[in-house]
C-alpha cells in the first residue's frame, strides 16, 4: 500500500524537531509494513498550521486531496491522530471523504483500526479530547492577549505611527519612536497653521518619509512597498486617539478596560489641547477639500444680496488658442431666477484687491499665538473621567432601551461622578493664556499656504468681503447686506467697489505690541 506522511506542527522555530520525528516513525512503519511510502518534501509539510484547519485547506496536504493527485497514494499515515486535525466536524468530514474515493487512513499513535466501528468511535473521542485542548489553549491564549492589550502592551502587528515596540521587564510595550514621534506632532502644527492634508502628505511623500505600513515593514527588515502618504492616511493618525498614547482597535476607536476607562499605553504625541483644536476642524470638513477649492470661497459675498459668490472658469479661442477666463459671481444672479442682478467680476482682480490689501494691513506684522501657560490642576484626570461617564451613560441607555440590566454599568457610574466630585474639590492654580510671538509675520505665512490652506485662513479669522461691479457713472450706492465692524475699508478699481471686514486680523497688531 502507498501511504502518504501527512506532517503538521501549530509553530515551527528552527529548534523544532517535530517534523523530522514524525516522518522518521512513519518511515520505520513503513519499512517494517512492507509498504511504499509516497515521496514527500518541505513544501508537503505543513508547518505554522493550526490543528483547527480543514485538512482540505492545508497548503501542504490540501494538493494531494485534489483530484489530480488521487491516483498517487492509497491511504493517509499520521504518528499522531492530532497531527491530522483537532476538529471533530473537520476528521467526520475527511473519514467520509475517504470512504468516498476507497482511500483508506494510518494513525500510529494510538495505533487504530479505522475500518471497524470500534475503531472510528475511538477515533472520534480523541480527536474530540484534542478539540477541547485546542479550545482551551485557544481561550488561555486571548485571555492573555485581552490582559497585555488592556495594560497597554505590545502584542504584534501594526504600531500606530510615530511609536515604536520596546522590550519591557515582562513582554512588550511602546515609546514613542524618536525619528517619526516629532513628525506626528509636526503635522499637528501644519494642520493648524491651515496647510490642508493633501499638502501635509505631499511634505511627507517629498521627505521620504514612509508611510506607516511601511514603517512596519521596515522595522522587520522587509522590502517597502508601493503605499506613499496620502490625504486620507494623514486624516487617520491625526484623528485617532492613538496619537494621545490611548490603545485602539483596527477601526481607530479606543479601547476601554472593564470599568469603561480608556487604556492609555504610552505619552501622547500631542497635547489633549492640540487634539481637541485638530478634531475640530476635522469635523468642519468631513470630506477632503478638493484641491482646486478657491481661496475666498465663503469669504467673499455678493453687495447686492448677501449671496456668496462662486468662481468659474470659461474657456475662449482667439486666434485658433485656447485661454481660460476666471470669474466670481453671485451665486443668486447665476441661477437666473431674477433674484439678483449683479455683473460677475474678474477672479484675478478680486483676489489681487483683497489679498494686496490685506498684505498692506497686516502684512508686516509678526504673528502671535494664544498659548497656555500650565498651573497645577486635574483636567487631564478630569477629561478622562469625564470622558468615561458619557461612555457609560450611552451604555445604560441602550440597556434601558433593551430592558437589560444595568446596575452594574450604573455602579461604575456613580463610582466614575464620585472621582470626578472629588477631583472638583481640589484647589487648582488656574492656567492663564498669554500671547507667544511666533517669529513669522502675516505675509511669511501667506506665502506659505496653498489655496485651501488662505481659504482656511481667511475663514477661521472672520474675513468677510462684499463684492460689486461698478463704474464711475453709476449712481447706484453700495449696500452692504449687514452692519460691519471698525475693520472695514473700502476699495474702489477694475470696475469693482469692495468693502473687507478684516476682522480677527486686527487683533495683530494689539497682540504683536504686548507680546
Amino acid at each position: 500500500m502507498r501511504l502518504l506522511p501527512v506532517i503538521r506542527l501549530s509553530l515551527f522555530t528552527e529548534a523544532s524537531t517535530s517534523p523530522e520525528r514524525q516522518l522518521e516513525k512513519i518511515t520505520q512503519y513503513v519499512r517494517l509494513g512492507d509498504h511504499d511510502l509516497v515521496p514527500i518534501d518541505e513544501s508537503d509539510y505543513d508547518l505554522d498550521v493550526s490543528g483547527a484547519v480543514s485538512p482540505f485547506d492545508r497548503p501542504g496536504l490540501g494538493k494531494w486531496l485534489s483530484d489530480d493527485r488521487l491516483d498517487a497514494w492509497d491511504a493517509l499515515c499520521v504518528a499522531k491522530l492530532d497531527r491530522l486535525t483537532r476538529s471533530i466536524f473537520d476528521f467526520t468530514s475527511l473519514i467520509t471523504w475517504l470512504d468516498a474515493h476507497g482511500k483508506a487512513l494510518v494513525c500510529l499513535d494510538p495505533m487504530l483500526d479505522l475500518s471497524t466501528p470500534a475503531g472510528r468511535a475511538f477515533a472520534h473521542v480523541i480527536v474530540s479530547f484534542a478539540q477541547y485542548e485546542r479550545e482551551v489553549i485557544g481561550a488561555r491564549v486571548k485571555d492573555a492577549h485581552d490582559k497585555l492589550v488592556r495594560d497597554g502592551r505590545y502584542t504584534g502587528g501594526m504600531v500606530p505611527f510615530g511609536y515604536r515596540p520596546v522590550k519591557l521587564d515582562k513582554n512588550w510595550g511602546f515609546e514613542v519612536d524618536p525619528e517619526y514621534g516629532p513628525l506626528v506632532a509636526e503635522m499637528a502644527d501644519r494642520y493648524l497653521r491651515y496647510e490642508s492634508l493633501g499638502s501635509i502628505a505631499r511634505w511627507l511623500r517629498d521627505s521620504g518619509v514612509p508611510s506607516p505600513k511601511n514603517v512596519i515593514r521596515q522595522r522587520n527588515g522587509k522590502p517597502l512597498t508601493i503605499t506613499p502618504w496620502s490625504a486620507a492616511a494623514v486624516r487617520i493618525v491625526l484623528s485617532s486617539p492613538a496619537v494621545l498614547g490611548a490603545v485602539t482597535n483596527a477601526k481607530h476607536e479606543p479601547l476601554r478596560d472593564d470599568q469603561g476607562v480608556i487604556v492609555y499605553r504610552a505619552p501622547g504625541l500631542i497635547t489633549r489641547d492640540v487634539y481637541e483644536k485638530i478634531q475640530a476642524r476635522l469635523a468642519q470638513n468631513p470630506v477632503p477639500v478638493r484641491v482646486n477649492s478657491t481661496p475666498l470661497l465663503q469669504v467673499a459675498f455678493c453687495a447686492n444680496c448677501g449671496a456668496p459668490v462662486h468662481r468659474t472658469t470659461t474657456k475662449s479661442t482667439t486666434g485658433g488658442r485656447y485661454y481660460d477666463y476666471s470669474y466670481y459671481h453671485c451665486h443668486n444672479a447665476h441661477m437666473l431666477n431674477g433674484r439678483c442682478e449683479a455683473k460677475r467680476v474678474k477672479a484675478d482682480d478680486l483676489e489681487e484687491a483683497v489679498f494686496g490689501k490685506l498684505l498692506e494691513l497686516v502684512g508686516d506684522e509678526e504673528l502671535t499665538e494664544d498659548r497656555i501657560v500650565p498651573g497645577r490642576d486635574y483636567s487631564e484626570e478630569a477629561a478622562k473621567i469625564l470622558e468615561q461617564t458619557q461612555h457609560l451613560q450611552r451604555e445604560i441607555g441602550q440597556a434601558r432601551l433593551k430592558r437589560q440590566d444595568y446596575s452594574e454599568l450604573q455602579a461604575r457610574l456613580d463610582a466614575a461622578n464620585a472621582e470626578l466630585d472629588r477631583l472638583a474639590s481640589l484647589e487648582p492654580i488656574p492656567a492663564r493664556i498669554e500671547p507667544v510671538r511666533l517669529d513669522k509675520t502675516f505675509r511669511q505665512r501667506w506665502k506659505e499656504l496653498d489655496m485651501q490652506g488662505r481659504n482656511a485662513y481667511l475663514r477661521e479669522s472672520e474675513v468677510v468681503v462684499y463684492v460689486e461691479p461698478w463704474g464711475e457713472d453709476d449712481p447706484h450706492i453700495l449696500t452692504v447686506p449687514r452692519p460691519t465692524s471698525d475693520q472695514a475699508y473700502v476699495l474702489f478699481g477694475h470696475g469693482m467697489r469692495i468693502v473687507i471686514d478684516i476682522g480677527r486680523l486686527e487683533r495683530l497688531r494689539q497682540q504683536a505690541r504686548h507680546a
